[in-house]
């Protein structure tokens, strides 16, 4: 089987689909890998906001692109200074983080 394509640590989105059919829309930290379901590898993750926990398959998030990794595209596409992101505060990193929530939400058709 082959890797997870989310880690520990990384903040995810439930993808559109999953939002329009009741998945909380917002931010979520993976906060554990689970063996797979199915086939399918889970994970178990964290609403950032209200601390609910659950456990969701990899085919669930984001689009299959996650929020954090879209940000540090978008970021390192833009960034004149050569600053690399993981030495970026979060002041600047929350900036890309909406920037790329914004985005997904356009992509998955979520307003």
């Amino acid at each position: 089987m082959n890797d997870q394509k989310y880690h520990v640590g990384q903040i995810v989105q439930f993808c559109g689909w999953e939002v329009k059919r009741g998945a909380p829309s917002g931010d979520h930290r993976v906060e554990r890998l689970l063996p797979p379901d199915s086939g399918e590898h889970q994970y178990r993750v964290k609403a950032v906001e209200s601390g609910r926990e659950r456990v969701v398959r990899e085919s669930q998030i984001g689009g299959r692109v996650a929020v954090e990794t879209l940000a540090q595209s978008l970021y390192e596409a833009e960034n004149a200074t050569n600053v690399p992101w993981s030495q970026r505060g979060r002041p600047i990193r929350d900036l890309w983080l909406k920037e790329a929530r914004s985005r997904l939400a356009d992509a998955d058709g979520v307003g």
